[in-house]
């Protein structure tokens, strides 16, 4: 006896294309194990021959579907609830050309949706999106085709193509091994082809921060000019990537404590400290504000300011300053840093201050003041 199963029509019912797969549900006959519930198999009418596929895979293209549309925190519970429910069936695909037609790399948008279910940052995921469909492009067939070769030949083009460094084209490989390894363990290829592909070896530059001199030099730059030197002193005073100042919130701030609540990478919240000189700008530049974000634009309607204008308000500081050397955010995040460890602050305490998911990503910053200590050592003790 068989039950053909139909659409819901609520939230699902836009989604029409991966609903038209159709569901019939049928018991297994024979005598299932005592105190277990018969099993129930999706697809009794599926044409012999046709790809089987596994409760992820279902999971996942529904989870593709809705991603754009619906918040992570309903994608969780949907997540859950087919996980409940599907472990009850057996679950088989039929061979239509429905998604063939919707969707030119259906792997992709999969692996995207999983990135949004993660809560990658968007810039992440733009940046993922765009460099693995180009490569898809570029290679032109099915995931499953595709072998080491025709990787490292397109790492290869790309690289040539953008003039990128070994740094940067290793980095590219790793995304690339991020997206097929997800495809691998969820088996939508038998195979994983970076397997095979070695990582790309390059001289690892490190960014030489700026000195207390060019610092000061910084701060008389900015003048009377509240903003400029609200923003210089909160990538000096804590540290923040460029994405949580522009992210910071008034809400969030504890004058009296000298804290303020920042989002970092995988929207993790973190407390960073600041110094009584940014508190002292602070108490002006807010003049009783109580919300909303920190740096806004000079112009009604005084918006929360982006990454980018971020950038510019920092290398205008530096051109003022006369500093030759480029200057943004992410070098005065690196000062902070390499300040912090010259002073004496444990690697513990500076990694959980900058975010760190890694402590090995913090002794990158190490590496300065390991060269002072070298010029210390040759100065007074050899």
């Amino acid at each position: 006896m068989g039950v053909r199963k139909k659409p819901h029509h609520g939230i699902l019912s836009s989604h029409t294309n991966l609903w038209k797969k159709k569901i019939e549900i049928q018991e297994i006959h024979g005598s299932p194990a005592e105190g277990e519930p018969p099993k129930k198999k999706l697809g009794a009418c599926i044409e012999r021959g046709e790809l089987q596929m596994d409760e992820n895979k279902l999971k996942d293209e529904l989870i593709a579907k809705l991603s754009s549309n619906v918040d992570t925190t309903v994608l969780q519970m949907v997540d859950t609830a087919l996980a409940s429910v599907l472990s009850d069936y057996e679950v088989a695909k039929r061979n239509t050309q429905l998604s063939t037609g919707v969707l030119r790399f259906p792997e992709l948008e999969i692996y995207i949706a999983k990135m949004r279910f993660d809560n990658k940052a968007k810039s992440t995921i733009d940046q993922y999106s765009k460099f693995l469909g180009d490569m898809l492009c570029y290679l032109g067939k099915p995931v499953d085709k595709i072998q080491d070769f025709d990787i490292m030949n397109f790492l290869n083009f790309y690289a040539e193509t953008n003039g990128i460094s070994d740094s940067t084209k290793n980095h590219k490989r790793l995304i690339a091994s991020s997206f097929f390894t997800f495809l691998h363990k969820r088996g939508y290829i038998i195979k994983n082809p970076m397997a095979t592909v070695d990582t790309i070896k390059y001289t690892a530059q490190v960014r030489e921060a700026l000195t207390q001199k060019e610092v000061e030099r910084m701060r008389v730059a900015c003048g009377e000019n509240l903003r400029d030197n609200v923003v210089l002193e909160l990538f000096l005073a804590s540290g923040c990537r460029v994405s949580e100042v522009a992210g910071m919130r008034v809400e969030n701030i504890d004058m009296k404590q000298k804290t303020v609540i920042v989002l970092g990478k995988g929207k993790k919240e973190r407390p960073v400290f600041f110094s009584d000189r940014l508190l002292v700008y602070l108490e002006k530049y807010l003049d009783g504000r109580r919300e909303g974000p920190v740096v806004i634009s000079v112009r009604a309607p005084y918006q929360g300011i982006k990454k980018n204008a971020m950038e510019n308000i920092v290398r205008e500081i530096s051109k003022k300053a006369g500093i030759e050397k480029r200057v943004f955010p992410h070098l005065l995040r690196h000062t902070f840093a390499t300040h912090a460890l010259n002073k004496g602050m444990p690697l513990e305490s500076l990694s959980d201050l900058m975010g760190h998911a890694c402590i090995e990503t913090t002794r990158i910053y190490a590496k300065n003041h390991m060269s002072k200590i070298r010029y210390e050592y040759d100065m007074y003790a050899s």
